[in-house]
């Protein structure tokens, strides 16, 4: 299907929902991790793995809204779109992407004597959005491969808009905006995650042009 060109709008319909996905999961996440889950549990911090399993939580949340959004443009993109299928593999892949953030920021702080506040943000952004990038693309190439005919790059541009993102992201830490009180993470959850979304709507956007629906199989005479 060389002649395949995504439905009008593709493009500017897919990074909005990119943008809107993280603007309002990553605020909710914040929302989990700094006010729900300690107010729920004032002890969290020492229960061990099991807050750290809890923590991670918030990744399914930022995940699920990504899912959500991305789902109902790609409903319009290809039809017979398996939106839930994609939306619980979103929210899967964040919450093991979330894991394993928590994991390396871990190890990071245990390295970072000596390290500046920036030399430490970029590290982290960049470590973490390959780790999340590669989760959230080789989970959704998965399910990509149900309706499209070729998805093979999906993961790597998923991982590059994930690394550019993050980076955005960070931006308020490198210019020293380190306030963390709940309205300000939140705000910054905002800000940080619309920044995300752009990026990962930028640079996954074209990939569409060469990911044709798969054929209808022919129907037997």
């Amino acid at each position: 299907m060389a002649d395949w060109t995504p439905p009008a709008g593709n493009g500017p319909r897919w990074i909005a929902a990119c943008v809107v996905g993280l603007a309002v999961g990553l605020p909710l996440a914040t929302l989990w991790n700094v006010v729900l889950l300690p107010q729920a549990m004032p002890e969290a911090g020492r229960l061990g793995m099991l807050v750290m399993l809890l923590r991670a939580l918030a990744g399914a949340i930022a995940g699920g809204c990504l899912g959500l959004a991305q789902a109902v443009a790609l409903m319009r993109t290809y039809p017979g779109f398996p939106a839930p299928l994609w939306i619980g593999a979103t929210a899967a892949a964040g919450y093991a992407a979330a894991l394993v953030t928590i994991l390396v920021y871990g190890v990071l702080t245990s390295w970072a004597a000596g390290m500046t506040i920036a030399t430490f943000v970029v590290i982290a952004a960049l470590v973490t959005s390959v780790v999340s990038g590669l989760t959230y693309g080789l989970a959704q190439g998965r399910v990509l491969g149900r309706v499209v005919a070729a998805q093979g790059t999906w993961a790597w541009l998923v991982m590059l808009g994930s690394m550019l993102g993050a980076l955005l992201g960070s931006a308020r830490w490198l210019l020293g905006v380190t306030a963390t009180d709940a309205t300000s993470l939140v705000t910054g959850g905002i800000i940080g995650g619309a920044l995300e979304g752009l990026a990962l709507g930028l640079v996954t956007a074209g990939a569409f042009r060469v990911m044709p629906p798969r054929r209808a199989p022919r129907s037997q005479p």
